[in-house]
């Protein structure tokens, strides 16, 4: 194929993959926390503080310094900047803290309902040693559940309090059951927990990538709380897959690799054969080259080897895995557009792959603006309003006003009984209209008690605890009228 490199190269040219590693300032703090030499991460530390202002650097870069403080303590290294490195410290863990205790009653339930859970990334560190706590932020809590065991799984989360990021109903989330590949559950102040019912973006259920994750775990203790662990060859192919999707966001997975690369406890093969079943050899190759070549751990050759000859033998997912790793932040204009692009058939696979679940999918019903009606009633707006149905409906006209929130958005509503989730409705609003006037009509199953309905406007994007007003008007639930139904 046309650029298609036939040897790897670390010169960090387009399109040799080392392309997308990491570099300058980053590269500093990736090889100062990572870095088989210590001597090596040492100095690369010591450059990193001599350039760069430790007061101006962002969360990525706090996570990393987390890390290099746990790694080279005071008595080990010492630094002028040693107070501020304390505080970084003390902040970030103190929150890691907070999660995973806010997150304790709800994985003990979990498991008192008999749900099995395998706690994934940063959590499955912890899980083998709660000293990685200290080293590694983990402001949410990963856990992975089996297909059979999400209603449960849902439904113990919603007793508990636990309220979906993006503003679902749990009505809703029962609906749509395992097609859901993960789902961000908050509980004020300070519980975040990420449910998985797959641990890869792109693979079925019944993979052999899926399906061996659970075979090859083991049993520890989180907290006091029984759980299973991945091996360490799927944490690292987790950590990639994971990972490089985004590589830059944060650097945290690539001291993971190398964490996992140095314990010697890696079946290499293994990682060849779920690469290439998975569909990522080119992000494992990146990854992996990178924590030989610049990180200093011995990856097999052979390996290498085999990775490269499979990536280059899928040559889109080798480009993608140099668009969608390559900084987002730095892309060209030429390049952002290959990034789009990419990124859109990745999210067309983990549709597809959501697809392939076999759980009801959720009738999304798009409204439609329509002119103001000759009269208003005078009920005052609310979120949620109990809808009229003539007793053997089969359908019903739903007609509603509000006000738009001003800025360009998306609305969202649910039409729900008392235990079932009907249908999601929503607008998009391109030119925030002060003034919407929205019509929908959905089929009613005939089993539905007609006095029992509702409709209430949800959230439309994710809102944590202690948001802004602007997120607020940009995702957050409008007061309407209901007009007719």
């Amino acid at each position: 194929m046309l650029l298609m490199p036939r040897h790897f190269s670390a010169s960090r040219r387009f399109p040799q993959l080392s392309w997308a590693w990491p570099n300058g300032s980053r590269q500093l703090l990736v090889m100062a926390a990572g870095h088989a030499d210590e001597t090596r991460a040492a100095e690369a530390l010591i450059e990193w503080l001599s350039t760069t202002d430790i007061d101006s650097c962002h969360f990525p870069e706090q996570r990393l310094l987390v890390r290099i403080a746990s790694r080279f303590p005071e008595t080990r290294l010492k630094v002028a900047e040693r107070a501020r490195l304390n505080g970084i410290v003390r902040l970030l863990w103190t929150r890691s803290r907070l999660t995973l205790d806010n997150a304790a009653p709800a994985l003990k339930a979990l498991r008192e309902a008999g749900v099995e859970l395998l706690v994934l990334k940063g959590m499955a560190l912890t899980a083998l040693n709660m000293q990685n706590l200290k080293g590694r932020i983990a402001h949410d809590v990963d856990i992975l559940v089996r297909p059979s065991h999400v209603a449960t799984a849902l439904s113990t989360m919603d007793r508990s309090g636990w309220r979906s990021a993006r503003g679902e109903s749990g009505l809703f989330l029962m609906k749509r059951g395992a097609a859901f590949r993960s789902l961000n559950f908050l509980k004020a102040p300070f519980g975040d927990i990420d449910l998985h019912t797959r641990a890869y973006h792109t693979a079925k259920p019944d993979s052999a990538p899926e399906t061996g994750l659970w075979t090859r775990s083991a049993r520890a203790e989180l907290l006091g709380i029984d759980v299973l662990v991945p091996s360490a060859t799927d944490r690292l192919v987790i950590a990639i897959a994971h990972g490089a999707l985004d590589a830059h966001r944060h650097s945290d997975w690539l001291i993971d690799c190398a964490q996992i690369a140095g314990e010697g406890e890696v079946d290499w093969p293994l990682v060849v054969s779920l690469a290439t079943e998975l569909g990522i050899p080119a992000e494992v190759t990146l990854a992996l080259t990178y924590v030989r070549e610049v990180l200093g751990y011995p990856i097999p050759e052979s390996i290498l080897a085999q990775l490269w000859s499979a990536a280059r033998s899928m040559p889109a997912d080798y480009y993608k895995a140099l668009m969608l790793g390559y900084p987002r932040a730095r892309h060209s204009m030429v390049s952002s557009v290959g990034r789009r692009i990419f990124k859109a058939r990745h999210q067309a696979q983990v549709k597809a792959a959501n697809g392939s679940v076999g759980s009801a999918a959720d009738p999304r019903i798009e409204m439609r603006r329509i002119g103001r009606p000759a009269e208003l009633p005078d009920s005052p707006p609310a979120l949620r309003h109990r809808v009229s149905i003539a007793p053997g409906a089969q359908r019903c006209a739903i007609v509603i006003a509000m006000e738009g929130a001003g800025p360009a958005r998306r609305y969202v509503f649910e039409v729900n009984t008392h235990d079932r989730h009907l249908a999601q409705i929503t607008y998009r609003d391109l030119f925030g209209r002060g003034e919407l006037f929205l019509g929908a009509e959905i089929g009613l199953p005939g089993d539905v008690a007609v006095d029992h309905i509702w409709i209430e406007a949800r959230q439309s994007g994710i809102l944590v605890p202690g948001h802004s007003a602007d997120e607020q008007a940009k995702f957050g639930p409008r007061p309407f009228r209901l007009l007719a139904s």
